[in-house]
């Protein structure tokens, strides 16, 4: 009783000391989680799916980091069960950055983001388009309120399918979009059997690239469109710098990814897998009237850490799963690291190239 008592009193004032916060809310409002829910369900009651205890997920996931060739496509599922709720928590349904103008607030740049591949890609009402990786479904839903297009949306993760459908009844949209539980890697649609395909700060996770684009490029119809957003290495990269390579090593950990790669492995990988370059565009270059990419991110630090401390108090007095003050902490990691390439020019999230299937 009197551990919630303490609880109670420290909610009522973290609650009012952090209110008007955007990344910061202890209670839920309207369907986005607040602290209260973290790892409790998503906002329809579902349980996560097919997760061990997050203290060992969070060991697990460790190891995999730090063991050379460890690093597979299990460790992903495992990072996107433990951060799934935090990124919806503090970032929106989208899990991505955006090319953001200074008059622009987050939600609009994320959507013009995304609306930006439907336009690219040429997407239209009755076609067919592919969303690998697609989180709990916050790009699928704009590209199809944009484009009138049906989207696919595959995730390797079971909770996100589950957050993703639940999300897209109450918005009135089944049938506009669907969602699947799938490996991109191994992607069950049959060949030519899509217009077009997009990938949003996503294909960085897989420990091949070939394989993602070999799978996309053979779902895809003759003539079709694969525009990606990719995490990447930027101009100011130097590999012999070592304050770079600690900055790229704190993105990966952070982020579940494996070693990062450079504009050029990308367009190998496209060119080995049947695609001929359309464009690109690192929009993180353009600095005429818009905000660094990490602003937000930068901006948040305070609120970040008091998220941390809420963490710590929930875990401690055992309302939420141990490993969660963990997890978070693996998160800030990826917050500075994120931060630094930014500041230093060393790494892009928003590296955009469309290509075409020969």
């Amino acid at each position: 009783m009197s551990k919630l008592l303490l609880f109670a009193a420290l909610v009522g004032v973290v609650a009012v000391w952090m209110r008007g916060l955007e990344s910061f809310r202890i209670f839920p409002k309207n369907d986005v989680p607040g602290m209260i829910n973290m790892f409790h369900g998503d906002q329809s009651g579902e349980r996560k799916l097919d997760r061990d205890s997050l203290a060992s997920e969070i060991k697990d996931y460790d190891r995999k980091q730090t063991t050379e060739g460890a690093r597979d496509i299990e460790m992903v599922n495992q990072y996107y069960n433990m951060a799934t709720d935090f990124y919806e928590y503090g970032w929106g349904q989208s899990f991505h950055f955006a090319h953001t103008m200074k008059d622009e607030g987050h939600h609009e740049s994320i959507a013009r983001h995304e609306d930006r591949l439907a336009t690219e890609l040429g997407l239209k009402a009755g076609k067919k388009v592919i969303d690998c990786g697609c989180g709990v479904g916050g790009p699928a839903r704009e590209v199809a309120r944009f484009s009138g297009a049906h989207v696919t949306g595959v995730t390797l993760n079971a909770y996100q399918v589950a957050r993703a459908k639940s999300i897209t009844e109450k918005e009135g949209m089944v049938g506009k979009v669907d969602f699947k539980q799938g490996d991109f890697t191994k992607l069950d649609a049959e060949d030519g059997s899509y217009d077009a395909a997009y990938a949003i700060e996503a294909t960085c996770h897989a420990p091949k690239l070939e394989d993602v684009y070999g799978e996309i490029n053979r779902v895809l119809k003759k003539g079709g469109r694969f525009a990606t957003y990719e995490w990447i290495t930027a101009v100011g990269y130097d590999k012999n710098n070592q304050t770079h390579q600690d900055i790229l090593t704190e993105i990966e950990y952070g982020n579940g990814l494996p070693p990062m790669r450079s504009p050029a492995d990308i367009l190998k990988a496209a060119e080995a897998t049947g695609f001929k370059l359309i464009m690109e565009d690192d929009l993180a270059q353009d600095h005429n009237g818009t905000r660094p990419w990490y602003t937000r991110l930068d901006l948040g630090w305070y609120e970040y850490r008091m998220t941390h401390l809420t963490c710590w108090i929930m875990e401690y007095l055992g309302f939420a799963e141990e490993g969660t003050l963990s997890i978070h902490g693996m998160l800030l990691r990826a917050a500075d690291g994120l931060v630094a390439g930014g500041k230093t020019n060393v790494f892009t999230p928003m590296h955009l190239f469309v290509f075409e299937k020969i």
